[in-house]
């Protein structure tokens, strides 16, 4: 299943259709469980953001050692969970299965940058139980404990991360949808979960409090990247950024 996902991803996701593979591609590749140790992820944010430094117009290392450390690492996840997202719900949405995602069972690389380049999922072996398709093995197998480990590590809300993770799904299944006759029955489930197809948010899905209730599509909570330097607002979705203007 994995290895046909980078072919079914629409072209404006296109980017992300390759970041979850079944092996590794180079010998950096470590277990996501090494975040658990603070000093193992500390590495992580370290270096991207001295990356994230490097590529300002301010030089190495440009206000980033000082930078508030929820502002970075919620960027970071950022770039984490589209890599993460986006496959998942094609998986959902194409195929009709859900990936094993499980935190404890997926490794990862990182690129130059610092950002996630792949996730490295095992795909499951005839012992094993395929995930029920669905939102589950996403949120309660993978997010939740990933969340708990930025909050605990860095103090960094949960309302921040999961409101991180619903634009990216809102984002997904929105080009997801572009062009496509009929919804398999689990992507109507996930599209009804996250409030979409003109049905009420079901249950309390995290996913589903992504945007503000009103005409004008923007966060409910903020990303806190107004507060690195160099680094440019979330345009349009910005709450902080129209706020600023509506007091002007």
């Amino acid at each position: 299943m994995i290895d046909r996902l980078a072919a079914l991803v629409p072209p404006s996701l296109a980017a992300f259709g390759c970041r979850i593979a079944a092996t590794p591609s180079r010998p950096e590749a470590r277990p996501l469980s090494i975040l658990a140790s603070k000093a193992a992820f500390d590495g992580v944010v370290d270096g991207f953001g001295r990356a994230l430094g490097e590529g300002g117009s301010g030089g190495a290392g440009q206000g980033f050692e000082t930078a508030d450390r929820r502002a970075l690492v919620s960027l970071w996840t950022q770039y984490y969970l589209p890599a993460l997202i986006i496959p998942y719900f094609t998986a959902l949405s194409r195929l009709g299965r859900a990936l094993p995602i499980g935190f404890d069972r997926v490794g990862f690389e990182l690129d130059e940058a610092g950002i996630v380049s792949r996730f490295i999922v095992a795909e499951a072996d005839s012992r094993d139980a395929e995930p029920e398709p669905g939102l589950d093995p996403l949120i309660e197998g993978h997010l939740r404990p990933f969340f708990d480990l930025c909050h605990g590590h860095y103090g960094l809300s949960r309302r921040v991360l999961w409101c991180n993770a619903g634009v990216t799904a809102d984002f997904a299944l929105r080009e997801l949808s572009i062009g496509t006759a009929a919804m398999v029955p689990v992507q109507f489930r996930v599209e009804a979960c996250l409030g979409r197809c003109g049905a009420d948010a079901f249950g309390r899905c995290p996913l589903a409090r992504a945007f503000s209730v009103g005409e004008e599509r923007r966060r409910r909570v903020c990303c806190m990247r107004y507060k690195l330097p160099g680094v440019p607002s979330c345009g349009a979705l910005c709450p902080v950024d129209h706020l600023t203007k509506a007091s002007c």
